[in-house]
Parts: structure tokens; sequence; C-alpha cells
């Protein structure tokens, strides 16, 4: 039974009354109607039930001899908020039946009462409490598929990395925290070389695993600050925050010697051919001071690495 109970399959009740008799009765009543039931003296065994099982409904008297019921009903709620707890009293009173409902409470019965009214209530309750979870779990479903969908907007679905669109709108960003706290900030404009040749020698499926590969090894290499994007095709950017033009040059050289040295694996077999990359790197405030600005100057300095003949950075100095 605690199996089935643990798994949410059915309903789990608890009954908290110092009455034998009411135990008795509701315990019968709700194993009737299917409810798995557990039934407590007081609310010190009530709260050691709570902290072991989730109860979707609890029937509680409000004046238990170890604690009042409105103290159990804080207790409860702050274990499991979406717990229906319904208040059944024998010394009625209007103050105590308001700030029970006012404290959560979903219902305050009189005793002696009659069964079916309070297995209405309960019935009552479990609906609410259904449709107040299945809402919560629509939101929740519904937030993370905007979530998704927001990631799908600004990340490469081949590399992982972020696309074109949303580099423009980090580097807006990172210029503009760069102008406001006088801070260094540093592009690198990267360039696969070659890479035509490549696909035509081994196909595209091999560049698409090579463009894989590249996109992993930058991630490996870079800071987590940094921002690794795919400019498009085989081509790649790096924002470096708060990064000197020298500094830049340390991470551009990393790169380089990487890419150099990788093999690239395809199906069961590694492509002996290496790949090497180009880059040309621009510092704010040193070389631009504006996003447009910085992405002339990296790409003007990759063309120059290209021609220096490849497989290298320019400047080459800061």
């Amino acid at each position: 039974m605690e199996d089935e109970r643990e798994k949410g399959k059915r309903v789990n009740a608890l009954v908290v009354d110092e009455d034998e008799e009411i135990r008795q009765t509701l315990m019968e009543r709700l194993q009737e109607a299917g409810y798995f039931t557990d039934v407590v003296r007081n609310g010190k065994e009530a709260l050691d039930k709570v902290k072991e099982f989730f109860y979707n409904i609890a029937v509680v008297e409000i004046e238990l001899p170890d604690m009042a019921g409105l103290d159990f009903l804080k207790m409860i709620k702050s274990i499991h908020p979406d717990t229906a707890v319904i208040f059944m009293t024998g010394k009625p009173s209007l103050e105590n039946s308001v700030d029970a409902l006012n404290a959560g409470a979903n219902a305050y019965m009189l005793k002696p009462f009659k069964i079916e009214e309070m297995m209405d209530h309960i019935s009552e309750a479990l609906n609410r409490q259904r449709a107040i979870i299945e809402t919560r779990e629509l939101l929740f479903a519904e937030r993370k598929k905007r979530e998704f969908y927001q990631y799908l907007s600004i990340i490469d679905g081949l590399t992982d990395l972020y696309n074109h669109r949303h580099f423009h709108e980090l580097l807006t960003q990172e210029v503009a925290r760069a102008v406001r706290y006088d801070h260094p900030l540093s592009l690198l404009m990267i360039d696969i070389d070659d890479f035509k040749r490549f696909n035509d020698s081994f196909g595209h499926p091999a560049g698409d695993k090579a463009l894989q590969e590249i996109a992993r090894l930058f991630k490996e290499n870079s800071r987590r600050v940094d921002y690794i994007c795919r400019y498009g095709g085989e081509e790649f950017a790096i924002i470096t925050p708060e990064t000197s033009g020298k500094n830049a040059i340390h991470l551009a050289r990393r790169l380089v010697t990487k890419v150099r040295e990788m093999k690239v694996p395809i199906y069961e077999s590694t492509v002996e051919e290496g790949l090497t990359i180009s880059i040309g790197l621009a510092g704010y405030p040193s070389d631009a001071k504006s996003k447009n600005g910085l992405i002339i100057k990296a790409d003007k300095y990759l063309l120059e690495a290209k021609k220096a003949g490849k497989n290298c950075f320019f400047p080459p100095s800061p």
C-alpha cells in the first residue's frame, strides 16, 4: 500500500482527532471511497505522518490535545502547501472559523456532522486542489516551452554556440558596459582556413563534425564569462569582456595551436588532414570605440592574418 501511495496513484487522506469514534467513522468512509487513510490522535503524530507522506486531504479537529489546529495548519502548509485541510469542531466559534479560513483551510465543519456532507466538502477540496495543480503544471510546461523557444532563437543548432543575431545583441551589451565603466573589451573574429576544400575532400558530414569539434575546443579554452558565437558558415566570434589586447592575444595563440593539433573524428576513424584557423583581434578602446567599429577592425585584421599565410592571428602584438 505504501508503494502505491508514494507513486501518487491514489488520494492520501489523514484524520486527526482525539475522538476514536470519529476517527473510525471517517476512516471507514474514506477507505470506502478508495482513499489511502491514516488516523492519528494528536498534532505530533500527525506531523510525523506529514513528514513521511504527502496527504491530499487532512480532516483535523481544530482543538487538538497538544497544539492549536491553526498552528498545525501552518506547519502542514509549510511542508506540503497543496494539502487541503478541513477543520471540524464541537465548540463553534465565529472567530475560529474566520481565522481558519483566512489561514488557508478549505472548510470548517461543526460536530456532529453528516458524513455525506463531510464527503462533499472533501470532494470539493480535492477537485479544487486538482485544478490548481493541473493549472500550475500547465503554466510550468508553458514556461519551459517559452524558455526552449527562446533558447532556440539565440543558439546555433549545429554547434550549440550563440548564433549570429544574438552575437550582435551581446556585443552591443558588452560595448555599452565597457564604455560605461571604462573597462577593456576584446573581439576575436575567427575563420577556418580552406574549409571549402575540407568539405570537398571529406564531405559535408565531416565538415559538420569539424565545426562541432572546433566549437567544443573554443568552449574548453575560453573563460566562462566569454561569449562564443557562430558568426556564420565557418566563421566564429568570441567576445571577451574586461580583456585587454595582451590577454586576448594569449587566447588567440592558444586557440590557433589547439585547432592545429586537433584531429576530426569521422565515424570510427579520424581525419588525418588537420584544420587551421586565422584570427583577427580588435579591442576597445585601442582599436575602436563602437560595436560596428570593433567588428570592422577585427574583420580587417582577420584578412591580414589570411594574407600573412593563415594559421595565425593578427595583430601579433597589442
